[in-house]
């Protein structure tokens, strides 16, 4: 990370240079040289370098950037200003890119050319802001490798959960846009779902898989993208509160004891209070993390001491996605269910746990893909 903010200082003392004389000043053309030779560096290790701003912060490649001096801030505010939230950059790229690219930022006139190892996006992940860039290219030729990698992204976020730490949003921006965009291209919703590999990866498995369960209920809803946005980001954190609970509970082989069941009762509690703290994320978050399993009858957990309260409608969704996928996987205790003995056992909950309406059309979907 120190070698990306060195790039950023040096990429944005160029731009400060070709502001105050020419893109042909023999400064820009040191810095210039000095910045790709950088940016080369980094390159060696990675494909690619990609530059988001999200709520205010520069995050470099899912990860944020600290302290980012003057010259991080310069650069969020001069590509606002061209309305770019992202910029990529591919290795291979060339002295003239790099030119183009500090000229087209110092200059609010410049036109942006089209160049093979730079990308710029509009995805504008501001609450109440969000854009899709339907450029982005989603490789569909395997479906099991692309849900797969979705996976280790939610892992990789999950591993970074910690009242000390600041939660990684972009990398849950990007694995959000990416199920929406298969959405876009009308992939059948029970391709994208992933089995459980092993006892240990079932949190970050689930996770996903109620995620795009519950995108994919608001989408046949007809909500919006922002709308989507949120569910998708609330429904990828529902559980996060298990990752206060002991490992030993989580991981137990064997059916849990009255004590050991209600520490796991105390997980919407903990993931509520923990997602409630951070400003980034939806209100969205901490209500669907606090209200998942309290039921549609409100008889489930946490006890409320306001009676008749109602779960929200996007926690109704994803109470549905969270028993679906449940059940239909394969648990320490017990084997993994047929779709249809599922949505049997499901049908029978309808009014108690689940929202009637939406329990039909979740059937409703999950049948047409059935006979896809």
């Amino acid at each position: 990370m120190d070698l990306i903010n060195v790039f950023i200082s040096t990429l944005m003392s160029a731009v400060s240079n070709c502001s105050l004389y020419s893109r042909d000043h023999a400064s820009v053309e040191a810095l210039s040289q000095k910045a790709i030779s950088i940016l080369n560096e980094i390159l060696e290790g990675v494909e690619c370098l990609e530059i988001m701003i999200v709520e205010g912060d520069l995050i470099a490649n899912k990860l944020p950037l600290r302290d980012v001096g003057v010259q991080g801030i310069n650069l969020m505010k001069r590509l606002k200003r061209k309305g770019i939230s992202r910029i990529d950059f591919l290795r291979g790229i060339t002295f003239p890119e790099i030119k183009q690219l500090i000229a087209y930022i110092s200059d609010s006139d410049e036109n942006l050319k089209t160049f093979t190892h730079i990308r710029t996006g509009v995805i504008d992940v501001k609450i109440g802001g969000f854009k899709i860039d339907s450029s982005i290219d989603i490789n569909l030729d395997n479906l099991p490798s692309f849900s797969s990698k979705q996976v280790e992204m939610v892992k990789e976020v999950y591993k970074g959960i910690s009242p000390f730490k600041k939660l990684n949003v972009a990398g849950l921006e990007e694995i959000v846009v990416n199920f929406i965009l298969t959405f876009r291209k009308e992939v059948g919703i029970l391709k994208l779902i992933s089995p459980v590999k092993s006892y240990s990866e079932y949190t970050y498995t689930h996770a996903t898989n109620v995620a795009v369960l519950t995108m994919f209920q608001a989408e046949s809803l007809g909500m919006q993208d922002s709308v989507l946005r949120d569910i998708g980001i609330s429904a990828l954190l529902h559980d996060v509160g298990k990752l206060f609970i002991s490992k030993e509970v989580l991981e137990k082989k064997d059916s849990l004891n009255e004590e050991e069941w209600e520490e796991i009762k105390l997980h919407p509690l903990y993931g509520a209070r923990y997602l409630a703290k951070l400003d980034s994320l939806p209100r969205l978050a901490s209500i669907v993390a606090f209200e998942h399993h309290l039921r549609y009858d409100g008889k489930g957990y946490p006890k409320l001491k306001v009676n008749g309260k109602k779960q929200h409608i996007c926690s109704q969704c994803v109470a549905i996605s969270d028993y679906f996928d449940a059940l239909r996987s394969r648990r320490p205790y017990r084997r993994e269910l047929e779709i249809k003995e599922v949505i049997a056992i499901m049908k029978k909950e309808a009014g108690g746990v689940f929202n009637p309406v939406l329990l039909d059309n979740f059937i409703r979907t999950i049948n047409i893909a059935l006979s896809e």
